[in-house]
């Protein structure tokens, strides 16, 4: 696949993920950008990619990792993440479905930071496998922390907001 083939495909799903991990939309912006240059600085020294998708993922959450030793701040609070979607005609429908959406990453951010973004990862569709390779771990460590993860997230979920989640 070329750069641009690349590019136009991944894209808005890295700046979705970075979003995710609550980046500021301007710092998301320039990490997403710093990953495909270096995308690109690799291709032009001829490296092949047998799965540009991870290798970005991989290189996005090094850059945001970075980020946040260097400056030594905490993540910011959570936002509700911003969608291009046609509005409903039920407000008190997408409400709910917009207060789900707060809650679940308010509790996100009371798990592990590796927990997190495992949770995220996989939530963008990325394999055991690509996960481990993300996240530099063993691969037989990503189920099991997945599952503890989603259990804690659950457990958390259904003791603070059992009323709205049934």
């Amino acid at each position: 696949m070329s750069f641009d083939e690349v590019y136009r495909k991944h894209y808005h799903e890295l700046r979705r993920f970075g979003r995710q991990l609550n980046v500021s939309v301007e710092k998301c912006e320039d990490l997403t950008q710093e990953a495909f240059l270096r995308y690109y600085l690799e291709l032009k020294k001829d490296v092949v990619f047998d799965n540009p998708r991870a290798w970005l993922y991989k290189v996005f959450l090094n850059l945001f990792k970075t980020h946040i030793n260097s400056t030594k701040n905490e993540l910011r609070d959570s936002e509700l993440l911003v969608r291009a979607e046609e509005p409903s005609g039920d407000l008190q429908e997408e409400y709910t479905k917009n207060e789900k959406q707060r809650i679940v990453l308010e509790m996100l951010d009371q798990l592990t930071k590796k927990e997190k973004e495992l949770l995220l990862l996989y939530h963008n569709g990325f394999s055991y496998s690509e996960m481990a390779e993300i996240m530099e771990i063993n691969p037989n460590s990503v189920g099991k922390t997945l599952v503890r993860a989603i259990e804690r997230l659950k457990k958390t979920i259904k003791i603070q907001y059992h009323e709205m989640f049934e």
